[in-house]
């Protein structure tokens, strides 16, 4: 069924369920397992925006955390754009992670090279990742941004070198807390495992009761 919406929504078609449904529009692996995790039955739908079209319109040097906040908030707004109209009856849900270091915003790396420079950022680091949450339903918008705050223990060259070869990693921004660099991570926030994985189901769904779902 999912199939056949993706292919509807990418000819153009305004898709309108029968009745109230989720619609997960992330291409994440981890953000599906998360919801799969819970039971909460839901749609993936994917909108083929690229978001590096417009998430380099914000500063990603010398930025603050409430800048870095806000750019996270943003994307995941931004996400929503081409649902508008698009989908009745179908509550919307968008994530974006970002990572923030030492004044910079660490995005998705583009290459193995880019994944390694960042992991050499952030090794021997306090970092905080940031998680926006975005629902769009029946006209309605909300939003929710959280925020880990962890230290990276000084990662051995090798290590770096498993990291850089971890499936999925190019899909992490600025780090995942899974595999082998998940001894070397101290978290510091209630919850941190779903918030990073770019997540908490907690809150998705406090959102959907604030748009009326």
């Amino acid at each position: 069924m999912t199939k056949d919406l993706q292919t509807r929504f990418n000819n153009g078609d305004v898709i309108e369920f029968d009745k109230p449904t989720i619609v997960l529009a992330s291409a994440s692996p981890r953000r599906s397992r998360l919801l799969d995790s819970t039971g909460i039955e839901y749609v993936k739908i994917l909108s083929g925006l690229d978001d590096s079209e417009f998430n380099y319109d914000f500063p990603h040097e010398n930025v603050t955390h409430k800048q870095t906040r806000k750019y996270a908030e943003a994307m995941a707004i931004a996400k929503l754009e081409p649902f508008k109209n698009r989908i009745v009856n179908g509550a919307v849900v968008t994530a974006d992670s970002t990572v923030f270091c030492r004044g910079r915003i660490l995005e998705k790396p583009h290459s193995i090279e880019h994944c390694r420079e960042q992991h050499e950022l952030i090794s021997g680091k306090t970092n905080y990742a940031y998680n926006a949450i975005a629902v769009y339903y029946n006209g309605k918008i909300t939003s929710k941004v959280l925020r880990v705050r962890l230290r990276i223990k000084p990662l051995p060259e090798h290590i770096i070198d498993e990291i850089c070869n971890e499936p999925e990693i190019l899909d992490c921004a600025g780090y995942r807390h899974q595999g082998a660099i998940g001894p070397y991570c101290s978290f510091k926030t209630k919850n941190s495992a779903s918030i990073i994985a770019g997540l908490n189901v907690p809150v998705v769904e406090k959102l959907l009761k604030r748009v009326g779902y």
